[in-house]
């Protein structure tokens, strides 16, 4: 920042102590891209390790017992999607990292507030804009 020296008025540049706001953004993304790697192995791990305890449906001779049992494996098939969906959440999120488009809502272009980064690495939307979004998804 230049300042004036009162006595010569010629400007320098005076050194902060405080780290810029790029440079503490930088610092704050890389935290998020370990956050985003982690939970990537965390949940390509379980989804892993779930399709392969997945078997194929028994045959019970009781029907409420094989109703039991094909309720758990859509339970069981619910959640193995919803860890793939997260899991492309996450991807996106670590390429737009490269391409420095990561926490910028895909909605209004402004950017995401660094608190919700740190609560959900992987949005897409601002807290407005999702506001906006599920409102609009629950009256259709």
């Amino acid at each position: 920042m230049p300042t004036i020296n009162s006595s010569n008025h010629s400007s320098r540049n005076v050194p902060s102590n405080r780290p810029s706001i790029h440079m503490r953004k930088n610092t704050n993304y890389a935290d998020l891209q370990k956050e985003l790697n982690r939970l990537r192995a965390v949940l390509a791990h379980e989804t892993m390790i779930s399709s392969l305890i997945t078997t194929e449906p028994e045959l019970f001779p009781d029907p409420i017992d094989q109703a039991a049992s094909e309720h758990e494996i859509d339970i069981a098939l619910s959640v193995n999607l919803l860890a793939i969906e997260k899991l492309r959440r996450i991807e996106r999120a670590l390429t737009s990292l490269h391409t420095r488009s990561y926490g910028i809502c895909s909605r209004c272009s402004r950017e995401i507030p660094y608190a919700r980064l740190k609560v959900q690495p992987d949005s897409l939307h601002c807290v407005p804009c999702l506001t906006v979004i599920e409102q609009t998804s629950t009256r259709n």
